[in-house]
């Protein structure tokens, strides 16, 4: 089975970085937000929940504020700096998805917010996910729809598939997008011991101020866009970044400023 280490090596260091995490509370959560009301309302009267990848806190506040009892986990210590400064009444713990520090069946629900396409095991993850839960627990889930459907990625990618060096590429890691298939999403749930119950797709989007502002989400806001664009030669990373503007500009027009569709997928599993 793959490791995926340098895939690990690039995530832990992208949100160690002061840029990323920043950029992603300050940028890229602009889109994410949008899928936090969906993931609450599935919650539902659920006791104890587990905010897996918490990041920042959203999620966790969100849930608390609805009368959950609610523990934000995340691998990052400085996302859960962000996360505490946020929410200084939320319980966080720095903790890794692939090796959780609780016990079994300890939670009636685990959320995990645009987290689990990060994590490079999502099998152990899936497993300790599943460990973790009581019977029946409700494990509800986020993660960004592919180029196929996603009018963002589908910019980004082209762009850089257009202008980029060829040389600079991505460390082997799991399909990014995978759990927005629903095919996809079923098969790796139902082997990982749960039942899917519903899959969702969620409108989420950024509005721009300039269309040159998309290309700074991806390469101050996320560690595989701040690699994949800060990894390029000076004139290859202008050349993305120029295609990327003229493309918001000729297709995300939304007044005098620019929205950029993102869309998300809602997953909606119970542990078997």
């Amino acid at each position: 089975m793959a490791t995926y280490e340098g895939f690990a090596e690039l995530e832990t260091k992208g949100w160690s970085d002061d840029t990323i995490s920043s950029g992603y509370v300050n940028m890229f959560a602009e889109a994410s937000d949008m899928a936090i009301p969906h993931i609450v309302s599935n919650v539902g009267g659920a006791g104890k929940v587990l905010d897996l990848c918490c990041g920042q806190g959203n999620v966790t506040e969100a849930l608390a504020k609805a009368g959950h009892a609610v523990i934000g986990a995340d691998f990052s210590a400085k996302m859960l700096s962000h996360a505490r400064d946020k929410f200084p009444d939320g319980e966080f713990v720095e903790a890794d998805a692939q090796n959780l520090p609780f016990g079994d069946a300890e939670f009636d629900a685990v959320v995990c917010s645009f987290g689990l396409m990060h994590v490079p095991d999502q099998p152990k993850a899936l497993s300790e996910i599943r460990r973790v839960l009581k019977p029946k627990g409700q494990f509800i889930m986020t993660s960004w729809c592919g180029p196929d459907v996603s009018p963002v990625f589908q910019v980004f990618y082209s762009s850089v598939q257009e202008h980029g060096d060829p040389s600079v590429t991505m460390p082997d890691s799991p399909n990014f997008h995978q759990f927005a298939n629903e095919e996809m999403a079923k098969s790796i749930l139902s082997g990982a011991g749960f039942e899917v119950q519903k899959q969702e797709q969620l409108d989420c989007s950024w509005v721009l101020e300039e269309p040159e502002d998309l290309a700074e989400i991806f390469q101050n806001g996320a560690p595989r866009g701040g690699y994949l664009l800060s990894q390029q030669p000076e004139a290859n990373n202008a050349a993305i970044k120029a295609a990327v503007a003229e493309k918001v500009r000729s297709r995300f027009s939304d007044g005098d400023k620019w929205r950029a569709p993102i869309p998300a997928s809602l997953v909606v599993a119970q542990a078997n």
